[in-house]
């Protein structure tokens, strides 16, 4: 052993870099090869008794004479080798690097490689080790070789906690070892196979063959599917693992849990569930919902009666969560419903694989999985509808927005610019006033004035006795009454229609307004607030012509519609509202779906309510989009006289 402080040592460096410098000169003129293998051999022995001092400076001495001498690769690896027993690492990565320089193609290189590999391990630099190992499987390697650089790398990315690339590694030696070998590297790549995610087993899936790995793999991922509780996605796993597997020594389990998903998935045939506040302080909504379901059923002309199994919210989220809890452990196929506790019943029933239809504005509900839906009216299709229908339908593209700056106003005015944008349209300008307001003047001036104020200092003098002026962002041409620029006005109002998201008692008083500030010869537009009969006895003939929109119209034109609403008042004795009509829609939905005799698992309804077609109904067709929110149409309605009257549209 040499000491790095000793004398001997700081000699053996010096015929370090003497070697070195020899090794990078020209050839030197060889003496007999005799010489060169008796004064090769004189190292080697001395290499070999184990007398590691002699033996470097024997090779050193090789290495002087016979710089490129036919063992000088070898050579240049013993002393290397000498070094690192000697712990001068340093020493002998410079060896090691030099016999790679000069010999890149030769084996003995390739035995230098694998031990700076080693030592990069040891001084924990594993990713220059990875690279080493990485680029030498691109070269032509021994089967022992490269058996032994797999071995490296599975190990490496293991301690790196790079399970899919160990994986890999570990499976590619795998391949290449001998049957007497196989089944002991394959209880390690099993465990391997065991810390893989799923992103994981989707990378390295297409770069494994071999049947029986596949099905370890196919495996593994079905209990991540169960962990998260995608049991559907589970089940579609094992049971594939039970087709292609079917001697795999995991099958016994995988049968076991393919017995519990289905106890899961799997509910009483034809059997509904009804989630809806019937007390508390939305029980009104939650009793007209119940009626239209339950006369839903009545009306139902299916091959097998529908169960309906009906659970009280009582208006809370706590017992809503208690109640979807109870209608699984009645077997419900899904869920109607609820109203005002839609999150977190949803939730709940996410949970529980349970697919639930919810009635309810709020945003993102169908995030919260893929067995929620939503069938109802929102901020969102009102405005897709509004903005489609003069676009498409009439052919208008310059909007204008009136909004009040609360809450509701400015979710809708979002969502209308985004749309009018989405479409192809204009927003030409937008103003906001503030809530209660009763006196709309200065918003209305800006209104109009904000595109008039946008073309002073470009009106030039016409012939006539006016001026023509130029708006470059519309490119249209606006008249404008001869005088000074300052109180100059537009005459011309430069958009198609006024979007007023506002209840309707405001929209009664921003109406006539509007008139007397001459902004006329525009479609007035607002929400489904806007149909109330508040608005027409408000605005009295300043609301002629104004269209809105909503989910259901009582006088619609389609028999659907009428013989819902005769129905519902000859039983009940009243008028059905918007939430009747969706939860009869609905039911209508599920009951068909529950009555097909195949229909035995939760999540094969979940498919068929994302991939059925558009199922007509009083509140217009519907579908399901993958993301669970309703496809529909809503109805358009314009104001005629002192009533509604519903627009037709091809």
């Amino acid at each position: 052993m040499v000491l790095k402080n000793s004398p001997l040592y700081f000699g053996h460096i010096w015929v370090l870099c003497f070697v070195l410098l020899l090794s990078a000169c020209a050839y030197a003129p060889r003496p007999s090869e005799d010489a060169e293998d008796i004064a090769f051999q004189e190292g080697e022995s001395l290499f070999q008794q184990g007398a590691t001092d002699q033996a470097l400076a024997s090779f050193s001495r090789y290495l002087g004479r016979y710089p490129r001498g036919r063992h000088a690769p070898v050579a240049l690896r013993r002393i290397g080798d000498i070094y690192r027993s000697q712990g001068a690492n340093e020493a002998a990565q410079a060896f090691y690097h030099n016999l790679i320089a000069q010999y890149p193609q030769n084996p003995v290189s390739d035995q230098a490689r694998l031990t700076l590999i080693d030592l990069y391990i040891e001084e924990g630099r594993s990713p220059e080790a990875v690279d080493i190992a990485v680029e030498m499987l691109e070269g032509d390697l021994s089967k022992e070789v490269r058996q032994t650089l797999y071995r490296r790398l599975a190990q490496l990315y293991r301690v790196s906690e790079d399970a899919p690339h160990s994986v890999l590694y570990a499976y590619l030696l795998y391949k290449e070892l001998p049957a007497s070998e196989k089944q002991q590297w394959e209880t390690q790549l099993e465990e391997a196979i065991g810390r893989l995610d799923g992103p994981a087993i989707e990378m390295v899936w297409e770069r494994i063959d071999d049947p029986r790995i596949r099905g370890s793999l196919m495996y593994r991922y079905a209990m991540i599917q169960v962990s998260l509780a995608n049991y559907d996605d589970a089940l579609d796993l094992l049971t594939a693992f039970q087709q292609a597997s079917p001697d795999h020594p995991r099958l016994p389990e995988a049968l076991s849990r393919i017995q519990s998903i289905i106890d899961i998935l799997s509910f009483t045939p034809h059997t509904l569930g009804c989630l809806l506040p019937l007390s508390g302080s939305h029980q009104a909504y939650g009793q007209r919902a119940l009626n239209a379901v339950e006369m839903a059923l009545n009306l139902a002309q299916t091959p097998v009666p529908i169960k309906l199994v009906v659970e009280d919210t009582a208006s809370d989220d706590t017992q809503a969560v208690l109640a979807v809890r109870k209608l699984a452990e009645a077997g419900v196929g899904a869920i109607i419903g609820p109203i005002v506790t839609a999150p977190a019943a949803a939730r709940e029933a996410q949970r529980l694989n349970i697919p639930i239809v919810t009635f309810t504005q709020k945003p993102d509900i169908t995030t919260i999985g893929d067995y929620v839906f939503r069938h109802f009216i929102t901020p969102q299709n009102q405005v897709k509808t509004l903005v489609a229908y003069f676009i498409s339908d009439l052919g208008l593209r310059r909007f204008a927005a009136m909004y009040p700056d609360d809450t509701y106003g400015r979710t809708f005015m979002a969502l209308f610019r985004d749309e009018v944008t989405l479409q192809g349209g204009i927003l030409v300008a937008a103003e906001t006033y503030a809530p209660g307001l009763t006196d709309f003047s200065n918003a209305i001036k800006k209104l109009v004035n904000s595109r008039s104020q946008k073309l002073q200092g470009r009106v030039e003098r016409d012939a006539a006795d006016a001026y023509l002026a130029q708006d470059p962002e519309l490119g249209q041409t606006m008249l404008v009454q001869r005088g000074s620029v300052n109180d100059s006005k537009v005459i011309e109002v430069d958009f198609d229609v006024l979007f007023i998201p506002d209840s309707p008692n405001a929209a009664g008083m921003i109406l006539p307004q509007l008139v007397y500030h001459d902004v006329t010869g525009i479609y007035t537009v607002g929400t489904n607030l806007w149909h109330s009969r508040q608005l027409i006895d408000t605005a009295h003939q300043y609301s002629q012509n104004a269209i809105m929109v909503d989910g259901f119209y009582t006088n619609g034109q389609s028999d659907a519609v009428r013989n819902f609403v005769d129905t519902y008042r000859m039983i009940f004795n009243t008028e059905p509202e918007l939430m009747a009509a969706f939860a009869f829609d609905t039911a209508n939905i599920l009951i068909d779906l529950l009555a097909q005799p195949q229909m035995q698992m939760r999540h094969h309804l979940r498919n068929q309510l994302k991939q059925m077609p558009q199922a007509e109904g009083v509140t217009g067709a519907t579908a399901f989009a993958p993301d669970g929110e309703a496809i529909k149409r809503l109805t358009l309605l314009q104001i005629k006289g002192d009533r509604f009257i519903e627009i037709s549209r091809p």
